[in-house]
């Protein structure tokens, strides 16, 4: 019986390799990745034979290297408070507010929600329920 590569572990080595070749294309088309970078895919196989060198344990490995997700960029200022002294770091241009907690800064999303019109009244807490609803309905004036 002749081996092939296609045949080989019955077809585990030609599957392998295909599926690397799939995690390599997609990789090259991912534009958050270097476009230049080489990509790899290496091919091991291993042959052990018994004593008698009648059997042969033979291991098929496939290992890809693809390129990695490019390096995101921020500016950052740095300054001291001149009341607390205090070294401080912000990024420049975020919005975000930082949240001190115990004596650290850590920066948390804010979001400015409109006030809304008083459904209750805040002394007592009593719901204040829009005029519509205080009246009776009449059934007959509703079709």
């Amino acid at each position: 019986m002749k081996i092939s590569l296609d045949s080989l572990g019955n077809g585990v080595l030609l599957e392998r390799v295909n599926l690397a070749l799939d995690q390599i294309a997609r990789n090259i088309m991912d534009p958050n990745t270097d476009p230049e970078k080489a990509r790899k895919i290496t091919i091991t196989m291993k042959f052990k034979p018994d004593k008698n060198r009648r059997h042969v344990k033979t291991t098929l490995e496939t290992n890809i290297a693809l390129a990695p997700p490019l390096a995101d960029e921020t500016m950052l200022m740095v300054g001291q408070d001149l009341k607390t002294g205090r070294i401080e770091m912000n990024e420049f241009g975020n919005n975000q507010q930082p949240a001190r907690v115990v004596g650290e800064a850590y920066v948390v999303a804010t979001e400015e929600i409109p006030p809304k019109s008083k459904n209750f009244d805040p002394e007592t807490g009593e719901i204040i329920e829009p005029n519509q609803y205080q009246k009776p309905i009449n059934l007959r004036e509703a079709n």
